[in-house]
């Protein structure tokens, strides 16, 4: 066999009492063979794969032509938005890009504050020489925005080629491994950004104690994960693309996220859900029946329907992505 499989209790209470959630589900992002369950802790609600792969052969489910780690150069902008924007997050954010007058800014900042536009991007308010983690950083794109902000950037990734790609062509520090063994000292970041990450570990809980030791007292820590409550995995369940089994081992709701994050020792800030349309149409692709694709993937459905239901369903909490903002407690060490 490929891979072994492992049977494991429930990461946030450490239960091992479960019921079966979706059974059989199939692997359908690489079309790689094996089912698996994913099952719900009947004390606390967490969904999580069970059985899982074992950490050390879990890699067989990430192949090297999946195209996680496709580089492609930031995109630039240029001209009177650029201008808008370093003004909003220097007058707002407290940046230092240079602005012109908050009386001028102030609409556009608004609408920058409604479309969510900052929170969904991961950029925190502003700190003097501040320090910021991006864990899960793949080929450093994050990273480069991130710098070109003003922050002091380090980045942790498993997939050699992208640290290579980070550190070589853009001069990233950037370190292969993860989280849990490197040498960073206590309370030596300000920011830790993790985007799509939490969801891969084989302990969460683990990894969000080692981010709690290293972030300063205050810091924030910023999560984007599925929410398997979702309207797109409530309809499309087996097939829903935010299910992603078995590379996805956890399946988090916001209570669920909530819990493993007051665990661990942070306090949530804000939630908040994506507008993407990713999920809704990847999701159909997956069906045996490709006419819903078809619908869904058209560019007039997707303009008139998709993209305005999913933008309804993201302001009501009901779309398959999240970004959750948590702090660490005051005092802490």
């Amino acid at each position: 066999m490929k891979y072994k499989l492992e049977k494991v209790n429930c990461n946030i209470c450490g239960s091992n009492e479960y019921a079966v959630y979706i059974k059989d589900a199939e692997e359908l992002y690489n079309g790689l063979d094996g089912t698996f369950d994913v099952v719900q802790c009947v004390k606390c609600g967490f969904k999580f794969t069970n059985p899982r792969p074992t950490p050390d052969t879990i890699g067989y489910f990430y192949p090297v032509t999946a195209g996680y780690y496709k580089p492609e150069h930031p995109k630039r902008v240029a001209g009177l938005k650029k201008r808008l924007v370093n003004s909003i997050l220097t007058n707002y954010y407290g940046y230092h890009l240079g602005g012109i007058p908050k009386i001028l800014d102030f609409s556009m900042y608004l609408f920058y504050r409604v479309k969510r536009k900052f929170d969904l991007a991961h950029i925190p308010r502003y700190v003097e020489h501040g320090k910021l983690l991006d864990v899960g950083c793949s080929w450093g794109k994050y990273l480069c925005s991130m710098k070109n902000l003003g922050w002091e950037v380090y980045g942790i990734e498993m997939h050699e080629q992208a640290v290579k790609y980070a550190a070589e062509e853009l001069g990233l520090k950037v370190r292969q491994g993860t989280i849990d063994n490197m040498d960073f000292g206590d309370a030596f970041f300000d920011v830790i950004n993790m985007s799509m990450v939490l969801e891969h570990l084989h302990d969460p809980s683990g990894i969000l104690i080692e981010a709690y030791r290293l972030l300063k007292a205050n810091g924030r820590l910023i999560l984007s994960i599925p929410d398997i409550s979702g309207f797109e995995a409530w309809i499309f369940r087996g097939k829903a693309y935010c299910l992603h089994v078995p590379q996805h081992l956890n399946h988090f709701t916001p209570e669920t996220v909530g819990l493993l994050l007051e665990k661990t020792g942070f306090r949530v800030e804000k939630l908040l859900h994506h507008n993407s349309v990713t999920d809704m149409i990847k999701s159909a692709s997956y069906l045996d029946n490709k006419l819903l694709f078809r619908i869904l993937s058209s560019k007039l459905v997707a303009k008139l329907f998709v993209r305005p239901v999913v933008k309804v369903l993201s302001l009501v909490g009901k779309t398959s992505r999240m970004t959750v903002y948590a702090i660490k407690s005051a005092g802490a060490e």
